[in-house]
């Protein structure tokens, strides 16, 4: 049913009111896009009336422009005013195309409601049922869908993250597209756990580019898809990409922050092995917390248990839970930001062999940068046997460019200043001034080992 001229001139209304407000507050659209965790594009939509998001995002405006409850005051209206047009135009629907109906006994079965009859056309039940049928149409889409991202979260690092990024845009606008129509709830649940999962898959490809910003906002889009689906699987994954993107971002209480909410939503969820350890780990250690770093790698292992033990090394985005090899390695960068290194090589050592085996470019260059660094923090440091692993970890992610190698790298080679003028680690810096991430960072330049 089209929206009624007096709903679409509201809805445009609304929109430039939210414009005036965010430019008497000094936001631009990005600004406020990140404030309330929707997309740039979203807002700008909004703001032109050609997109209607739900009340949550207008009480999110409220929120971060302070106009009270401005915006959701007049959302509601134009909800009930809309509300009240359906309705209207459904009983007059009723009752255009009911007729009286004649039993077979010939007698005519009296007439209510100004006429209508009892009971409507069979034409009318018919088109009812076509539309019901229609959902297999949906289902094919669906299933089209889930074996898409899913094997796509299964290529992620042994593609480049270009390659997926220009696979799966296309796959997120047709789902754009399937979401303006209709679905029976079941299947719009399905479609917008869809949606989240590739938004988020988007955000992590960004990442690994280096672009920060579209990251930030792909993610967050995931995390408000899921929700709408009500999938509280759905919602810790997109809360551990988040604290994904938050962690390289340096945005290190965000990244815990974000592992916190995913692991109450997600309950039992087989995400809470990678929002302990690759969540929660990782950004205690970059906080300093060793007790809490202790606590949730002991949970992380502990949970590992839960699980039936497998040869197969887990995707970095995976739909289940972290494998051993996954878990180990981030133990050990857990560590090694807390600048222990006891038992780090174990760990390390267990996660090359997997990573080895199952030909992961990038896992096999962050787990011999780890291993590198835990060389140098030795108490016989050995600078020679570190640069040539970090050499390695550079030539194995040479045309892939990960920003999670760089970042690595550069730590790595912040921690070799000591042993600057050994020959492998100069190599290992000449390596690294190649690699600057696809988008650019706006980091400082390279430490330097003169």
């Amino acid at each position: 049913m089209a929206d009624s001229d007096e709903i679409k001139a509201a809805r445009r209304a609304l929109g430039r009111r939210l414009a005036q407000l965010r430019r008497a507050g000094n936001l631009t659209q990005h600004d406020l896009a990140r404030l309330v965790q929707y997309g740039r594009s979203s807002v700008a939509s909004t703001e032109t009336g050609h997109q209607h998001p739900d009340r949550a995002f207008w009480a999110r405006c409220d929120t971060v422009l302070r106009t009270g409850d401005a915006l959701v005051s007049e959302y509601d209206r134009i909800t009930e005013l809309d509300r009240q047009r359906r309705r209207s135009a459904a009983i007059q629907a009723v009752r255009s195309t009911s007729v009286p109906v004649t039993p077979d006994a010939g007698r005519e079965v009296p007439a209510a409601n100004g006429g209508a009859a009892f009971w409507e056309r069979e034409d009318t039940i018919n088109a009812r049922r076509l539309a019901l049928k229609s959902s297999v149409d949906d289902n094919i889409r669906l299933a089209y869908l889930e074996r898409e991202f899913r094997q796509a979260i299964a290529d992620n690092e042994r593609l480049t993250p270009v390659i997926l990024m220009a696979r799966m845009r296309p796959l997120r606008s047709y789902v754009d597209q399937l979401m303006a129509g209709r679905q029976h709830p079941p299947q719009r649940a399905r479609l917008y756990a869809v949606a989240a999962h590739l938004s988020g898959l988007l955000g992590a490809l960004a990442l690994d580019l280096g672009a920060f910003g579209a990251a930030h906002a792909y993610a967050a889009e995931a995390f408000d898809l899921a929700e709408a689906a009500e999938q509280s699987d759905a919602q810790a994954w997109a809360r551990a990409t988040q604290s994904l993107i938050a962690f390289y971002a340096g945005d290190y209480h965000d990244a815990l922050a974000y592992a916190q909410d995913g692991l109450r939503r997600g309950g039992t969820s087989a995400q809470r092995i990678r929002l302990t350890i690759n969540g929660q780990a990782r950004a205690l250690a970059r906080l300093g917390d060793r007790y809490g770093v202790d606590r949730a790698v002991d949970h992380a292992f502990t949970m590992l248990s839960d699980y039936p033990a497998g040869s197969s090394v887990s995707a970095s985005l995976a739909l289940g839970p972290y494998c051993p090899a996954r878990t180990a390695a981030n133990a050990a960068t857990a560590y090694l930001a807390l600048g222990r290194t006891a038992g780090v090589t174990n760990h390390l050592t267990t996660a090359i062999t997997a990573f080895d085996t199952a030909g992961l470019a990038g896992p096999r260059a962050l787990s011999r940068l780890d291993l590198a660094t835990a060389h140098l923090h030795a108490d016989n440091p050995d600078p020679e046997e570190a640069g040539a692993l970090a050499a390695e970890a550079l030539t194995l992610t040479a045309d892939q460019r990960f920003e999670s190698v760089y970042q690595r790298a550069r730590q790595f080679l912040a921690a070799a200043h000591p042993f600057a003028r050994h020959p492998q680690l100069r190599h290992v810096a000449d390596l690294l001034v190649d690699r600057t991430p696809v988008a650019g960072t706006g980091q400082a330049a390279l430490p330097s080992l003169s």
